[in-house]
């Protein structure tokens, strides 16, 4: 299918009772473009502008895929005979095209480029596809924080689970919670921390620092110095959902 006629279709999916967008002019709204352009595309009268062509994908959470991306880490799930809770055993099964599977990685793994390999899998994570966090993204690891990781308390706890989209590496605005890894290439430790950055006459620092920041000091490194001015060296992506255990809150 060409790329046009199956951006149409998506779209059109997202409109209507129960969707993302009940109307084609809140879709318009969200979307910031105009209502009478996109109302034409999707009747298929006319093209779209590459300014608001842009804006949907921006907004929609696209990204471009060229054939030799490596594939994204997650999968769709197919459900054989689901379990399920008793409270809701007597309700028709879940739609397997509601959820993705996610792999559960130990940080270093999950800091790995391109699929992460089948041995190295911790196991799976059901993620509700339509949730506003994960919305629209599919590159997507799960990573354990390890027993003793104590630095984000009381945000994390070890044990907990964070949601990491390695799609999302951008550290602005400060204060994201990121997948990060020191210096030193496929032997670097990886890490959860927040992030910000302050750019200086000749590099850019990067700033990894803990909730927890009276027992773990901030980490200060370079862009270019340490990491060869490359940003994927330095962040994997961004924490975008958690599971936590409330019985410690």
């Amino acid at each position: 299918m060409a790329f046009t006629d199956e951006l149409r279709n998506r779209l059109k999916e997202l409109v209507g009772k129960g969707k993302p967008f009940p109307n084609k002019k809140r879709m318009a709204d969200a979307l910031e473009v105009d209502p009478s352009q996109l109302n034409r595309f999707l009747s298929g009268e006319r093209g779209l502008t590459v300014d608001s062509l842009g804006r949907i994908l921006d907004r929609l959470g696209a990204r471009l895929a060229f054939p030799d991306d490596p594939d994204d880490a997650t999968r769709e799930v197919c459900f054989v005979v689901p379990e399920r809770s008793q409270v809701g055993r007597e309700a028709p099964p879940p739609d397997s095209e509601d959820y993705i599977a996610v792999p559960l990685a130990a940080s270093p793994v999950a800091a790995g480029p391109g699929l992460i390999p089948e041995d190295k899998i911790d196991g799976w994570v059901l993620v509700w596809r339509h949730h506003e966090a994960v919305r629209f993204r599919s590159n997507m690891v799960a990573v354990q924080i390890g027993k003793n990781e104590l630095s984000m308390i009381p945000t994390l706890h070890p044990g907990d689970i964070v949601l990491v989209d390695r799609n999302e590496r951008d550290p602005v605005p400060a204060g994201k919670i990121m997948l990060v890894t020191e210096p030193g290439g496929d032997d670097a430790g990886a890490m959860v921390k927040r992030v910000s950055t302050h750019k200086t006459s000749e590099d850019i620092e990067l700033i990894f620092y803990s909730d927890n920041s009276r027992d773990f000091p901030p980490m200060v490194y370079r862009l270019a110095r340490d990491y060869d001015d490359d940003i994927t060296r330095a962040i994997v992506g961004k924490v975008v959902w958690a599971w936590s255990d409330m019985t410690r809150k």
